[in-house]
Parts: C-alpha cells; sequence; structure tokens
C-alpha cells in the first residue's frame, strides 16, 4: 500500500475542519508560552504576590483630585506645632488612643494647582495644604481600607496668589513638594521606601515663623465635577512610576516559572505532531460512493 502524505493531509483538512482550526490554535497557545518563557527567562518580571508596594501607594494617591475653597479659614501654626497632626478625625477618642502608635512617612512629589477661573485668591500666601482622605481612597482593602490617613503637602515656597488680582485670573502653578502621610503604620507598604524629604526643612520661606495650612477636600463622586470646586484651586499629585520601588522575582523564581511555560508548550506541540502525524498515514481521500446500477425505468405512455 502507498502512502500519499500530501493527499492525505488534505484530505484530513477537508473531511475534518473543526479539528484543524483546534490544531492551529494549540499550535499558536504553545507558541505563546515558548514566547512568554523565553520573555521572563530575559527580562525583570514584577513579583504578582506583592499587591501592594510604593509605586501603587503613590499611583492610587495620584489619581485622586482636590478640592482648595477660597472660602476656607486658614489655620496659623507655629514652628513647633507640627501641622499634620491637626484637623477633624471621624474615629472616637478612646479608639484613637487604644490604637497602635502613628506612622509619618515623608516623600516628594509633583503637585499641580489649577485655579478655577472664579478663583479671587487667598487673604495670604499658602505655605502648607492638607487633606483627610480614607485608606479605600489608596486602593487598599480590609481593615486598612478603613483606616484614616492625614496628608499634608509642603510647598517649597509660600504660592503667592497676589498676581490673580493684577491678571484678573490666577495661573497654574507647578511644584515638587514634600507630602507627609500620617496614618497607622498598617497602611503604609513594608517594600522599598521612594527617597525621603523633611518637611520641617522643606520650605524656603524661613523669614516668618508662622505656617499659613489651608484645608483640601477631595473630590465626592456624587457632586458633579462642576458644582464640586467651582470657585477653588484644583490640587493633582502626580507620581512617575518608578521601577526601583517594584519588587521583582527572584532569578530562581523566573527559572521555574519558565520551566513551566516550555513543558507546556512542549507537551502542547507533541499533541500536534501527534494529530499530523495521524493525518499523513491515516487520512486518506475517502473512496466515492459506488453509482447505483439499477436505474429505476419509468414506463412512458404513448
Amino acid at each position: 500500500m502507498t502512502i500519499k502524505p500530501l493527499e492525505n493531509v488534505k484530505s484530513f483538512a477537508v473531511s475534518r475542519p473543526p479539528l484543524v482550526v483546534f490544531m492551529v490554535c494549540v499550535s499558536a497557545l504553545a507558541i505563546a508560552f515558548m514566547s512568554l518563557a523565553y520573555y521572563i527567562k530575559m527580562n525583570q518580571i514584577t513579583d504578582p504576590d506583592i499587591t501592594q508596594d510604593w509605586n501603587t501607594f503613590l499611583l492610587n494617591f495620584g489619581k485622586m483630585d482636590f478640592c482648595v475653597s477660597d472660602n476656607d479659614t486658614l489655620k496659623h501654626y507655629d514652628d513647633d506645632m507640627t501641622p499634620t497632626t491637626t484637623g477633624p478625625s471621624s474615629k472616637p477618642e478612646k479608639e484613637i488612643l487604644e490604637s497602635e502608635p502613628m506612622k509619618n512617612v515623608s516623600v516628594t512629589i509633583m503637585l499641580t494647582l489649577d485655579p478655577m477661573k472664579n478663583f479671587v485668591g487667598f487673604p495670604h500666601n499658602v505655605t502648607h495644604l492638607q487633606a483627610t482622605i480614607s485608606g479605600e481612597e489608596l486602593g487598599l482593602h480590609g481593615s486598612e481600607a478603613l483606616e484614616e490617613v492625614n496628608v499634608t503637602f509642603t510647598l517649597p515656597t509660600a504660592w503667592s496668589t497676589q498676581d490673580c488680582a493684577k491678571k484678573g485670573q490666577c495661573s497654574e502653578a507647578k511644584f515638587k513638594t514634600c507630602v507627609t502621610f500620617m496614618a497607622s503604620p498598617a497602611v503604609f507598604p513594608t517594600t522599598r521606601k521612594p527617597e525621603t524629604c523633611h518637611a520641617d526643612s522643606f520650605n524656603n520661606n524661613t523669614a516668618t515663623s508662622v505656617y499659613y495650612t489651608t484645608w483640601i477636600q477631595p473630590l465626592d463622586p456624587l457632586t458633579p465635577e462642576e458644582h464640586w470646586c467651582p470657585s477653588g484651586v484644583f490640587v493633582k499629585a502626580y507620581h512617575a512610576l518608578n521601577p526601583e520601588l517594584s519588587v521583582m522575582m527572584s532569578a530562581g523564581e523566573r527559572s521555574l516559572v519558565n520551566l513551566h511555560l516550555l513543558h507546556t508548550s512542549y507537551f502542547l506541540f507533541v499533541m500536534v505532531i501527534t494529530v499530523f502525524c495521524y493525518a499523513v498515514i491515516r487520512g486518506r481521500p475517502s473512496k466515492p460512493r459506488a453509482a447505483n446500477s439499477m436505474e429505476t425505468k419509468v414506463p412512458v405512455e404513448a
């Protein structure tokens, strides 16, 4: 018996199209697994077991929008006072006293102050901005999501709004600020921290002994944006992704993942080769059915 591989493969493909399509998909999956294994072997990969690092923490913080109202009462603090310890808190005093000590973390971050068109200015130059947010707004889950986080922005120089009256409208201002987070230690990631800063020495305005601080409020999702901050200052923080803050997989972990992916791709390739060999050997074209030699004669009436 003569084997005709090309005709057998053609016949196999014509007679079993669903199986052919399935084998093509399996082949593509095997190639994808092999490519992924090579990529993991040659590149650094973020550890998927670490769900919260400082990149994630600061990127979630950067997604928040704040507003400084122009009719907020400015709070003054002397140099020997810490602005980050003030502000309203919804926790009962007994709960605060019994909870674990609060932790302060100060990092540098870019801050944009964008006054709305109806904003007229503050009576004093602003040196600090404060807010209270929840852990949930920072992407935390579980009990950490219920924790309060006090945030204080220390501007490098006092932000003056005197030019607003001269020009008729305030222009956007960008600062590299020192932001201080004060919260329970459970709120903060335990991974490598970004470069820290010192809020007490960050402000260059050393001539005055008074901090001019105002409170900012996060965006309320139930309030339309046009009614949320109509005559205030739109505040936005920005954090650029820093690969050095991400937790990478070790060489041993990457080698293990690479090995599993290669084994899976080899198994898929063996499956495809087995089906192809079957098509070459047994995929002969089917013989046409014998025509019925018995013809039915129909009498024709004259």
